[in-house]
């Protein structure tokens, strides 16, 4: 009899909201009405829902239609969704500024309850706050998946003393470490230093499984470009992975036929979107052709656009199974998860 195949997870997904429902979230108005998230609004078919009281649940019911109809496709089984801490200063309060958007992990926790069998949560844990270490092992006794960091803009350096604890829970609870790497657009950037995959090295060391989100690639025109580094981890560690969340937009489309090429790492990557950044195919209708990218492009879900895309760039089967083997043992079971 032959195994069981193992779901497709998209391991990089994003919760978001203002606050309408009482959900605790939070995005400043200066982001809100910026040009990106107007784009993001208006692509997902929510542009004025906040005028109606509404934004934070046709959010939320946009991203489960999007994974049902991938799931109806076969092109996915589930999502991993995040939530996202508050920043907090070196002395661990909360900072007085910079704080730009806000996902609490017990809204996260109630939308994947409600969406069981489709969502995975992705916990969010500022290490410097006082109950870190708390706060982890609460929301991995309600059922996380991962923890989920954005150190270059939530002020998180993984060689802060105060990491190595989460670390060695995370080791032993076999919870892996989401960590965004490279550059960053969606939300400022504090401190630019942190993006670089380098500084992960710490989790690795203490046996994390850390999956490096975006594989430490540039964006925009002027970052830092750090992919040769998270390779070398890569190639390094065992329990180090990429995810290619991004990978298919403006910024990231250009690093696809690069990282295919990485032999000792492509096995290593993890599928992500980046949701609800909008995945598009005309940034690579020169290796897909006219007809395919255009095929392609009028899939109406986001999520089951990132994989058609990948999977006609050649992406293997790995790289779409591979969140299934690294979630906390459990996971699957847990929140209904199946093929």
């Amino acid at each position: 009899m032959e195994p069981a195949r193992l779901p497709v997870l998209d391991v990089h997904t994003h919760l978001a909201g203002i606050g309408q429902g009482d959900t605790g979230c939070f995005i400043v108005p200066k982001k809100f009405d910026a040009l990106l998230y107007k784009l993001m609004r208006w692509k997902m078919g929510i542009y004025d829902a906040h005028k109606h009281g509404r934004l934070d649940e046709a959010y939320r019911e946009r991203l489960e239609r999007d994974v049902a109809s991938a799931a109806e496709h076969g092109a996915l089984s589930a999502a991993v969704v995040f939530a996202h801490d508050r920043i907090y200063a070196d002395s661990g309060e909360i900072a007085a500024t910079g704080q730009e958007l806000y996902v609490p992990n017990e809204y996260l926790f109630q939308c994947c309850e409600r969406a069981k069998g489709r969502f995975v949560p992705a916990m969010s844990v500022h290490p410097y706050r006082k109950d870190a270490l708390d706060e982890c092992h609460k929301w991995i006794e309600r059922g996380a998946g991962a923890l989920k960091w954005l150190p270059n803009s939530q002020n998180m350096d993984p060689r802060d003393k105060r990491c190595a604890p989460i670390f060695d829970l995370l080791a032993a609870k076999k919870i892996p470490l989401i960590s965004h790497t490279g550059g960053e657009h969606t939300v400022t950037i504090i401190r630019p230093e942190l993006g670089n995959p380098e500084l992960l090295r710490p989790a690795l060391d203490r046996g994390v499984n850390v999956i490096m989100a975006h594989c430490g690639t540039a964006s925009g025109i002027f970052d830092a470009h750090w992919m040769p580094v998270f390779c070398g981890l890569a190639r390094k560690y065992p329990n180090c992975f990429g995810d290619t969340s991004a990978f298919n937009t403006p910024g990231r489309a250009r690093w696809n036929a690069r990282i295919l090429r990485e032999e000792g790492v492509v096995e290593k990557l993890v599928h992500g979107s980046d949701y609800p950044v909008p995945p598009t195919a005309w940034w690579v209708c020169f290796r897909l052709g006219w007809r395919k990218t255009r095929e392609i492009q009028r899939i109406w879900g986001f999520l089951e656009r990132d994989v058609r895309i990948k999977q006609a760039l050649g992406f293997p089967e790995v790289v779409f199974t591979n969140a299934a083997r690294l979630l906390a043992p459990g996971s699957l079971e847990r929140w209904s998860i199946k093929s």
